[in-house]
Order: structure tokens, then sequence, then C-alpha cells
């Protein structure tokens, strides 16, 4: 009996660590996206870039990678100001990016495509 309680309690354990992705909320997914964004524009990870985005300037991604190696601003600190929901399915980050001694502050719009959040780039204001 005592064996029988201790697997259901494991059992248990697992399968609330494997929902919690489920259990994050927009708000928190979205948080997560524009975070790990912003760490791959510091660390120039192309990839990343490419696969957290949606950049209308290019047709395809990889013109899209192709154009982001060219890439020759030095971006050494970013933070996130601020973030707000538009809509179930729309968000907007408001972002400070430091580079080449210049303070920035670019607001993006993120939207759910599919099942996936995109940051919006290439779009004019």
């Amino acid at each position: 009996m005592r064996k029988l309680m201790v697997l259901v309690v494991l059992i248990l354990i697992i399968l609330s660590g494997c929902s919690s992705e489920a259990s994050l909320t927009n708000d928190e997914k979205v948080t997560g996206l524009v975070n790990s964004y912003l760490e791959a524009l510091e660390s120039k990870d192309i990839s990343a870039m490419v696969k957290y985005t949606d950049d209308l300037r290019f047709p395809n991604k990889e013109e899209q990678k192709k154009q982001y190696s060219n890439i020759e601003e030095e971006i050494t600190d970013t933070k996130i100001v601020e973030i707000k929901e538009i809509s179930e399915t729309e968000f907007e980050a408001t972002v400070e990016i430091s580079s080449d001694g210049n303070i920035n502050e670019l607001t993006f719009p993120i939207q759910k495509q599919d099942e996936d959040w995109k940051i919006i780039v290439g779009q004019d204001f």
C-alpha cells in the first residue's frame, strides 16, 4: 500500500511538471519571448533572432538570416520598459536598447501566429 501511495505521488508530481508550460499566461509567454529576443540581440544569436521575429522586410527566413548576419551594430544592454496587452492575440512591448553609446526606446507589436507568439519587426511607424 505504501509503495502504491509513493507511486501515485510521483506520478502527480511528474504530471504537474509537464503541464507547467500550458499554465503560463499569455503575459508570461510574451515576456519570456521578449526577454529571449533581447538576449539574442545582445549575444548576436542570429538563429534565435530569426526564430522569435516576423520581419516584414524579408520574404523568407533565409533572406532574413542573411541580412541579420550583416548587422555591425554593437548592442551592449537591453531591458523591457513595458509590455501591455492590446487583445488576446496582440501585445505591445516597449524596450530600451543601448548600442554604440546611444540608448534607443523602441516599441514592437507582438502577435500570436498559429500557436506561437512573434515579435513583429520591420514595420513603419
